[in-house]
C-alpha cells in the first residue's frame, strides 16, 4: 500500500515527485549529494543567522558547504551522472592545460541523472549572482565576500563541464565521421 497517503503524489507535498525522480535516478545517491551541498550551502548563507549570531560561524559553515558541493560535482557527480571528469593542470611554462575524460557510452547515462546534473549546475549560480546583487544593495560586504567564493566554485565546476561536455561532442562527432567514412569505404571497396 501506499503510506505517503495521496495515490497520485499531488497531496503529499512534492514527496511523491521526488520518490518519482530518485526511482529514475541510476545513482539516487550520488543525485542526492548533487543537490544537498547545492541547497545546503544556500540555506545556511539565507537561515544560519537566525540561529547564529557569530558570521564567522556563518561563514565557515557555508563556505565549508560549498566546498563539499564543488569537490563532490568535480570529483563524483559529473563522472557518475554524465560521463564526464574535468581537471587542469598547470604547464611548466606556468599556463593551464585542460584535461576531460568522457563516457566511451553515452547511450549508457541516465537521462534523469543527466537532467538532475546539468539543470543544478545551471541554476545554481545564477541564484548566487541574485544574492550577490542582494548583498551589494544592502552594502553587506562581507556576504559579498561568500556570494565571491560561492560563485567561483560554482562557476569553475560549470566552465569544466561545459568545456568538457563540449569535447565530449567533438569526440562523439569525430567517432560519427571516422564510422561513416569506414562504412562508405567499406561498401565502395568491400
Amino acid at each position: 500500500g501506499n503510506l505517503g497517503g495521496g495515490g497520485d503524489g499531488e497531496e503529499d507535498g512534492g514527496t511523491g515527485t521526488i520518490q518519482s525522480i530518485l526511482r529514475e535516478s541510476g545513482h539516487p545517491g550520488v543525485a542526492i549529494f548533487h543537490v544537498v551541498f547545492k541547497v545546503g550551502a544556500l540555506v545556511s548563507y539565507l537561515t544560519l543567522g537566525w540561529f547564529v549570531k557569530s558570521f564567522v560561524i556563518q561563514f565557515v559553515v557555508t563556505v565549508t558547504l560549498l566546498a563539499f558541493d564543488f569537490w563532490t560535482v568535480k570529483n563524483v557527480s559529473g563522472r557518475l551522472l554524465v560521463g564526464l571528469r574535468w581537471w587542469s593542470d598547470v604547464t611548466e611554462d606556468g599556463g593551464t592545460q585542460w584535461r576531460f575524460e568522457t563516457n566511451e557510452n553515452p547511450d549508457a547515462l541516465n537521462r534523469t541523472d543527466g537532467r538532475i546534473f546539468w539543470w543544478m549546475l545551471y541554476i545554481t549560480p545564477v541564484v548566487w549572482v541574485l544574492l550577490g546583487v542582494v548583498a551589494l544593495i544592502k552594502f553587506h560586504f562581507n556576504w559579498l565576500m561568500v556570494v565571491v567564493i560561492a560563485l567561483v566554485l560554482n562557476m569553475a565546476n560549470m566552465v569544466g563541464y561545459f568545456k568538457c561536455s563540449k569535447a565530449a561532442q567533438d569526440q562523439m562527432r569525430s567517432l560519427v565521421n571516422r564510422t561513416v567514412l569506414q562504412t562508405a569505404m567499406g561498401r565502395l571497396w568491400g
